[in-house]
């Protein structure tokens, strides 16, 4: 679809995504150009664009925080269709293993304890070491 005439949300919502895919890796200057190019636009409407595009990625943000390890579940997830994608399927495997770990599905890793260690915590006040070198001297 070319900058002629008006377009529908459906296809406004569609650019708005992918320009909010393009603001992770790209610079500015290629953005704009891509818009320039595919779409007919001018600088001004793809600043508008970006800009819209960057409340998509607040919004994003805000329901991460809000949602906690379903972030980090969704990047796993992101990180294992790359590998299915790359054929990889050891890689897929090992990334399945993380997210069930993360998911709480995959029993936690046994750590043997192997030395036990007394560890007392707290100050000492000043006067105390002095009163107790003077107690062990008499």
């Amino acid at each position: 679809m070319s900058g002629k005439g008006k377009i529908d949300s459906i296809e406004k919502e569609k650019r708005i995504y992918q320009i909010s895919l393009l603001l992770r890796r790209k610079p500015m200057s290629f953005i704009v150009e891509f818009m320039r190019q595919n779409w007919g636009l001018e600088k001004a409407q793809a600043y508008r664009y970006i800009a819209s595009a960057r409340k998509e990625w607040q919004k994003y943000y805000a329901n991460i925080k809000s949602s906690g390890i379903g972030y980090h579940i969704a990047q796993v997830r992101d990180l294992k269709d790359k590998a299915f994608a790359n054929e990889d399927i050891r890689l897929a495997l090992d990334i399945t293993k993380e997210e069930a770990k993360l998911m709480g599905i995959y029993p936690a890793e046994k750590h043997e304890i192997t030395e036990r260690k007394v560890i007392i915590l707290g100050r000492k006040k000043e006067g105390e070491e002095k009163d107790k070198e003077e107690k062990g001297n008499e």
